[in-house]
């Protein structure tokens, strides 16, 4: 497992009962996590406290320091067909500028799963695992990103964790092969 930041949940033990946002939308600007409001310019920014716009390359795929999310069931679910997990991204738009609300924001799917069904959604069950994805060509340059649960009827008692991890999982198969103060021969 990568590290993870408290500061940096999507969800944290959320209820997932009907297809919903995750709890928390992160704002590439500022670097905070915000559940419905926003500050639209924020003192101490990288850009002007004038730029109505601002976007994000999300990055071009792995790579030194390409953070992953990580989606885990936390309780199991007991009455679902399916659940998918798309990860969305959305620019400031002149309606979310002027209100400051994130249900004004437009947000584009990057990335999601299939349709995972209720045998897959058993309790501590990683979902899914993916690297920060790219923007598609021409879609504009996100501010905000968020996870959508999509969830084809109504749910009971299950709830979803999402990080986004720092760090990498490549060398995970090789933790605790080598004993304390391991010295290559030179």
């Amino acid at each position: 497992m990568g590290m993870l930041d408290a500061q940096l949940q999507f969800s944290a033990a959320q209820a997932i009962t009907a297809s919903a946002q995750s709890t928390n939308c992160y704002d590439q600007l500022t670097g905070a996590m915000i559940t419905t409001t926003f500050t639209p310019t924020s003192a101490g920014a990288i850009w002007p406290v004038t730029e109505t716009y601002f976007g994000e390359d999300l990055g071009i795929g792995k790579g030194p320091g390409t953070p992953r999310v990580q989606v885990n069931v936390g309780t199991a679910f007991v009455t679902i067909v399916s659940l998918q997990v798309a990860f969305q991204g959305a620019p400031l738009n002149a309606t979310a500028f002027a209100s400051g609300n994130r249900s004004d924001l437009v947000f584009v799917t990057y990335i999601e799963t299939a349709a995972l069904g209720i045998a897959l959604l058993t309790a501590n069950t990683r979902i899914a695992s993916f690297d920060w994805p790219m923007r598609q060509t021409g879609a504009g340059l996100p501010r905000f990103v968020q996870l959508d649960y999509i969830v084809s009827t109504s749910a009971t008692a299950g709830t979803i964790n999402a990080d986004v991890t720092l760090g990498d999982e490549d060398a995970q198969s090789t933790l605790a092969f080598y004993g304390a103060n391991y010295k290559v021969a030179s």
